[in-house]
């Protein structure tokens, strides 16, 4: 009987590791996934739009580039009060991109977009922009990631190994409870 508690203690301690890094190593798997942005074009099909700075200034001048698929659909420049007008785009899922800042937009023909659609969009001609808004607060500081197990991870792994290894003794004494009135039941 011990054998086996032993045997099915040590595939819990399996099981439960297998499922603590696997589902580590895939909570950091790939690159942050973009929101898009819904616009709906106007009746002419152009996409209206305007360029600001962090602090909510109009950027005259600034280069504007739309993609589709990763491929050049139109480029402008915009006015002094900071806005931009792209005729003849169609549909679809595509890329704006104003200097390091690339926002995803969902273009709508007019008359098809869901109703939370703008007619324009507005972006930030900053570098320091979370998903083409901009903010009052500081740059965000990078901290470079590290390969190796972090005080959190260490912390939870020995939490694991705590709380497996207490489940093991648990069992392995009631088994030995077990035995003992087996072996006094017996005549």
């Amino acid at each position: 009987m011990r054998k086996n508690s032993l045997l099915h203690g040590i595939t819990s301690i399996a099981v439960c590791a297998g499922i603590f890094f696997s589902s580590v190593a895939s909570a950091f798997d790939g690159a942050p996934g973009k929101i898009a942005r819904d616009i709906e074009l106007s009746e002419a099909g152009a996409l209206k739009g305007m360029v600001v700075s962090t602090a909510g200034s109009p950027l005259a001048d600034a280069a504007v580039r739309l993609q589709f698929a990763g491929s050049p659909v139109a480029e402008t420049r915009t006015d002094a009060d900071g806005r931009f007008l792209i005729r003849g785009v169609r549909g679809g899922l595509h890329s704006l991109n104003v200097g390091s800042t690339n926002t995803s937009v969902r273009l709508w023909t007019n008359g098809t977009a869901p109703a939370a659609a703008r007619n324009q969009l507005v972006v930030s001609g900053s570098e320091f922009v979370i998903r083409g808004q901009y903010a009052d607060c500081p740059p965000p500081v990078c901290v470079p990631c590290t390969g190796g197990l972090g005080a959190a991870s260490l912390l939870s792994i020995a939490a694991l190994g705590t709380a497996t290894t207490a489940i093991i003794l648990a069992v392995n004494a009631e088994d030995e409870v077990d035995d003992l009135k087996a072996s006094l039941a017996s005549p």
